[in-house]
């Protein structure tokens, strides 16, 4: 019935949308990667199924190339999605976290050990796709479950055993890249960076997350040097990826707020500047058994901050 429905009307993406997901369920592979080479060719402009795609072949098959092409094609066609863009960089940032996990496995870093995924169900949205489908994922750093099924069945070549701050690929080149793309695109903006910022900022366990931030930062200050959305990630910057009950963390947290200080003045928009930063001292702040100096010192700035 799906079949001759599209037959009839081709220009039907939610037809098209549910074919696929039929095919999937029902395992049907092969006509399954037969309608969704139809539908991009129908839909090149559907950033939403370039997505889905690469998703699938991730999930489905663990076949890391087929997505990253996916991805490629979808960005050519898609200039306009900046979701697709962010999308495309967590996809390389979790291939990279992937190859982490493999040097664990093989010695070469910290052992990793990987959890069961417990499979949940997403709810469905008006289109069709799964709530879930228009974002991949990023995995579960705490559990070390980052896909078991997924990673399990991906092949890492063998930059896998060469050092990672000596091997581009595996030293954050590739989705800088895809980030120094987005900042040529119309949507670039500095809250566009900010997200950019955000999505790598949850990948902790990464190697060369600090260098990746760094030219995230680098970038903002250039092309943004006013805005408050800039100014919110160069200070909360120094505390990414320590814990605040780490004994690390005190001395972290004073660069952020030597950074607060210094920000305060160069910001355009200072009210949004103080949101921004409340948004991420907030939570840190009801933490339980947070230090009760750490916690004096943030609730007092986020007292000067509602002033």
């Amino acid at each position: 019935i799906l079949e001759r429905g599209i037959r009839k009307r081709p220009g039907d993406f939610g037809l098209w949308v549910s074919y696929l997901q039929y095919a999937r369920e029902a395992r049907a592979t092969k006509k399954f990667k037969k309608v969704l080479t139809a539908a991009l060719r129908m839909h090149p402009t559907k950033a939403e199924l370039w997505l889905y795609a690469a998703k699938s072949a991730v999930e489905d098959e663990s076949d890391m190339a087929a997505a990253r092409s996916y991805m490629q094609r979808g960005t050519r066609f898609c200039t306009g999605s900046k979701e697709l863009w962010i999308e495309y960089t967590k996809l390389e940032m979790i291939y990279l976290d992937k190859i982490k996990m493999r040097r664990g496995i093989l010695g070469l870093d910290d052992s990793h050990n990987l959890e069961a995924e417990q499979k949940v169900e997403d709810p469905v949205d008006d289109q069709g796709f799964p709530e879930s489908e228009d974002m991949i994922k990023v995995p579960n750093f705490k559990a070390h479950a980052v896909w078991p099924r997924v990673v399990d069945g991906v092949e890492v070549d063998v930059e896998v055993v060469k050092d990672l701050m000596t091997t581009p690929a595996l030293n954050g080149a590739i989705p800088l890249a895809i980030f120094d793309d987005a900042r040529e695109r119309s949507f670039f903006s500095a809250a566009v960076a900010e997200d950019f910022f955000n999505m790598f900022a949850a990948f902790e366990q990464v190697s060369c997350l600090p260098r990746i931030l760094q030219q995230v930062i680098d970038s903002m200050l250039e092309i943004f040097p006013t805005d408050s959305s800039t100014h919110s990630c160069f200070v909360r910057q120094p505390i990414i990826g320590i814990d605040p009950k780490n004994p690390k963390f005190p001395m972290a947290l004073a660069s952020s707020l030597d950074r607060f200080r210094k920000s305060k003045g160069k910001v355009f928009d200072k009210d949004q500047f103080s949101r921004k930063v409340a948004n991420w001292m907030e939570p840190i702040v009801s933490l339980d058994d947070l230090d009760p100096g750490i916690r004096t010192v943030l609730t007092y700035t986020l007292q000067k901050l509602n002033c």
